[in-house]
């Protein structure tokens, strides 16, 4: 999953990413709402972050993550 808050950047690693046979984006989400939603929704086995997003952070998203996983 991809979660960065610029279209084009997302749809860049999209692309580099689906040349590899195994590998697969599951999602993307612009923030960090929409990437919790998204998480809980599909349960990716890797999420790329964007440390600096437009509303939160990417560390913080992280942490949450993490305490998600945990649960």
């Amino acid at each position: 999953m991809i979660v960065d808050d610029h279209p084009i950047v997302r749809r860049g690693l999209a692309e580099l990413i689906s040349q590899e046979p195994d590998l697969e984006v599951c999602g993307e989400a612009a923030d960090v709402a929409e990437a919790l939603q998204r998480i809980d929704a599909i349960h990716p086995d890797v999420v790329i972050v964007d440390i600096s997003l437009k509303t939160g952070h990417g560390l913080e998203l992280i942490e949450q993550i993490k305490a998600r996983v945990r649960e």
